[in-house]
């Protein structure tokens, strides 16, 4: 799970209105866990509210901004050094949900497909993270 970061950008969606400031990045590899955790949490929220065009319309906002905070993620796991023994087991705590979560985002991902609601925009943002 540490590694998830490299899928981050096919998971994006939620965020908190702009006038928030972005999360704070992960110092650790147990905070890049749960950091990664909430954002595929907000995630999957905001796919869960794409049910028509308009929806996913109003949703782009906050799929771009998430794309950014992806971005982020990405580059501070980067920066971590190499994840420890330790740092393994305390992440390991979160797989089950982290797992739970993102076949949720997946099953979006090919509702969004199979209602033809999947734009060009929301197809390239969801596969940034697959190549």
């Amino acid at each position: 799970m540490l590694r998830a970061a490299a899928i981050l950008p096919c998971a994006l969606a939620a965020t908190a209105p702009a006038a928030e400031t972005a999360p704070a990045l992960p110092e650790s590899h147990s905070d890049l866990a749960r950091a990664i955790t909430d954002f595929l949490s907000r995630t999957e929220l905001c796919l869960r509210s794409c049910t028509d065009a308009e929806s996913v319309q109003a949703a782009m906002p906050k799929l771009r901004e998430l794309a950014k905070e992806a971005r982020n993620l990405s580059e501070a796991q980067k920066a971590l050094p190499e994840p420890t023994v330790q740092d393994y087991l305390a992440s390991q705590s979160l797989a089950v949900q982290f797992l739970h979560i993102w076949r949720t985002i997946r099953s979006h991902r090919d509702r969004l497909e199979k209602d033809g609601l999947m734009t060009d925009e929301l197809r390239q943002i969801l596969q940034a993270g697959l190549e």
